[in-house]
């Protein structure tokens, strides 16, 4: 999973990258209605891919929300049996530092999906003129997907900071697995350490389950507003098109063929 994971980030901030690229320098930032006649079937499939993908990022993030709830049901059994013991044998706690490396993967993943997610936003708007305001007038215009990503991304930093920071520790201490261990390691020493290691991995694992459903949810809602948009744009073209072949059907050419020839 985790292969796949960075694959598709990768994928995705190439493909962002270039179709940005496209939008702004070939479309002059947006499509009006006529450019849409113009470049509509390049324009839907770059828009049909952003849904796809869209989903395909929901799905495996339901596949992390019951990973990282695997990690919550587990913290809180370590932290019980601290209760009995008062220090967690080594073997335990060897796994309990693997599962942080795990949970720590979680929420690297949370964030590179958020950050995916919103540059297709970005870039949606920027293809569709008009998606802003269709996008304003839903649901008496509480739809901001570039919002919620930012709230996402802020409160699960902020959560992460300050688990940390009760253990005397900032990000940077634990930004490579190396580190993660050896901070962990230290903190094994004590009951107390282990205890307080316990607790901030609960902590930061019970919002990143909250975290991964809201983003789930987000991601679903974006990719349905834009398959609905799409349609919306499919069904207006569909009506010019009749609208024009009746236009043409009706027209009456002169016959001239009774004229006589020019002297």
């Amino acid at each position: 999973m985790k292969k796949i994971t960075i694959s598709t980030i990768l994928a995705t901030v190439i493909m962002t990258t270039s179709l940005n690229a496209g939008s702004v320098g070939g479309f002059g930032g947006s499509l009006e209605s006529t450019q849409w006649l113009r470049f509509g079937a390049e324009t839907a499939d770059r828009a049909n891919a952003y849904t796809k993908q869209l989903q395909q990022y929901a799905m495996q993030m339901q596949q992390y929300q019951q990973q990282v709830q695997q990690y919550v049901n587990q913290f809180q059994s370590y932290k019980m049996m601290l209760e009995n013991i008062g220090k967690l044998p080594q073997q335990q706690w060897d796994q309990f530092s693997q599962s942080v490396l795990k949970l720590k993967d979680a929420v690297n993943f949370g964030e590179g999906i958020n950050f995916a997610a919103s540059s297709y936003n970005n870039d949606f708007g920027k293809l569709f003129k008009g998606y802003d305001q269709y996008l304003a007038s839903a649901k008496n215009g509480s739809l901001n997907f570039g919002d919620t990503y930012k709230q996402l991304n802020k409160s699960t930093r902020d959560t992460v900071n300050g688990a940390l920071k009760s253990l005397g520790l900032q990000a940077l201490d634990m930004e490579n697995d190396e580190g993660t261990m050896r901070q962990l390691q230290n903190l094994s020493t004590s009951a107390a350490g282990q205890k307080a290691a316990i607790q901030a991995a609960n902590e930061i694992a019970l919002h990143q389950t909250h975290t991964l459903k809201k983003l789930q949810q987000t991601i679903m809602t974006q990719a349905n507003m834009q398959g609905e948009y799409m349609a919306k744009q499919n069904e207006e073209k569909e009506l010019q098109d009749a609208a024009f072949d009746a236009f043409k059907s009706n027209v009456v050419l002169p016959d001239n063929t009774d004229d006589k020839p020019m002297p």
